[in-house]
């Protein structure tokens, strides 16, 4: 019996032995591995954005912040950073931007460095800057949570239409509503984009056919006192000129405003409903922390725990390698 009870224990102590080393091979494998790719990352970084010494410190350590505390890891985060980087961001505009852009993220399901290079292209296209980043994204969160449309064809959009929108000085808010209205008919991506930059050329600089158009609907680009009108509420003249039109005449209008490629287009924006067309203009223009919120919702999940769980693991390999790395190196 003695020698029963013995062996069960020795099988027993295999077991827990197998098992330990088991786990201590995976731990090592998870420092390495995660330590050499968030290296490598910020590397990465610091390479294109030239930052050195305390600059890349500081992007380092809010790299870190960022694993520790959101759905994506200490890598991710750094990969985000190089495209950032890539449009020419210092580090004080990566530092702030970030928060913004892995929340649209987090918030859209979308891959997190291609959000990251969608929000730095929309915001150079419209000609604005780092610090509009979290704006940027709760309005792209929003459109993209009420409107068939999501961050990638949005960013398509903006890539074709920003530019102009941005010489006019249209918003991102009123340029998000036309892509959405737009994207609910089925038209997205590029071909949202052609339609919206046609619309806007030909209304800065008339044709004669755009010209006549824009009589007949009561549409101009400036009030009574010379100032500039807002994109929406150029789109809402579009509509209440087209009030009660037969489909054959809107459609002649259109393709007089815009051009026969715009046409489809701008006929989505004026066939929406007046419920639909208020709905989103509301969320849109009421989106502030959008991004954030519905992030933080779509963690609220068992899944969700998992997820930071799997982050804050790399992070302690991170944590754990920057501490063995010069061994490491020595020892290559």
């Amino acid at each position: 019996t003695s020698g029963l009870g013995f062996g069960i224990m020795m099988g027993a102590g295999q077991k827990a032995f197998s098992a330990l080393s088991s786990g201590a091979s995976a731990l090592k494998n998870t420092v390495i591995d995660s330590g050499m790719s968030f290296e490598t990352a910020m590397s990465s970084v610091s390479a294109i954005s030239g930052a050195t010494g305390e600059n890349l410190t500081n992007l380092t350590e809010k790299a870190k912040q960022m694993g520790a505390t959101t759905q994506y890891s200490a890598t991710e985060a750094a990969n985000a950073m190089e495209y950032m980087a890539m449009a020419g961001w210092k580090t004080e505009d990566m530092i702030s931007g970030i928060d913004g852009i892995m929340n649209l993220a987090a918030a859209s399901g979308a891959d997190l460095a291609r959000t990251s290079d969608i929000v730095t292209d929309s915001l150079t296209a419209f000609g604005r800057t780092a610090k509009d980043s979290g704006r940027f994204a709760d309005v792209m969160a929003a459109a993209s949570a009420n409107a068939n449309t999501n961050v990638e064809m949005m960013g398509e959009t903006f890539k074709y239409a920003g530019a102009a929108a941005g010489a006019m000085g249209y918003t991102i808010e009123d340029m998000a509503v036309a892509t959405g209205l737009m994207a609910n008919s089925g038209i997205k991506g590029s071909e949202a984009g052609t339609a919206l930059r046609s619309t806007i050329t030909r209304l800065a600089k008339p044709t004669k056919e755009s010209a006549e158009a824009m009589e007949a609907l009561g549409i101009s680009i400036t009030d009574s006192k010379g100032n500039m009108k807002s994109f929406g509420t150029i789109m809402k003249d579009m509509r209440n000129g087209m009030r009660g039109m037969t489909k054959d005449q809107k459609a002649a209008y259109a393709a007089m405003l815009g051009g026969q490629e715009a046409m489809s287009g701008i006929l989505a924006i004026a066939n929406a409903s007046e419920e639909d067309f208020n709905k989103l203009s509301d969320a849109i223009n009421n989106s502030t922390d959008a991004a954030k919120n519905m992030a933080k919702v779509k963690l609220d999940n068992l899944k969700g725990d998992v997820t930071i769980l799997k982050s804050g693991v790399e992070g302690l390999g991170i944590t754990i390698f920057s501490q063995l790395s010069g061994g490491f190196r020595s020892a290559t």
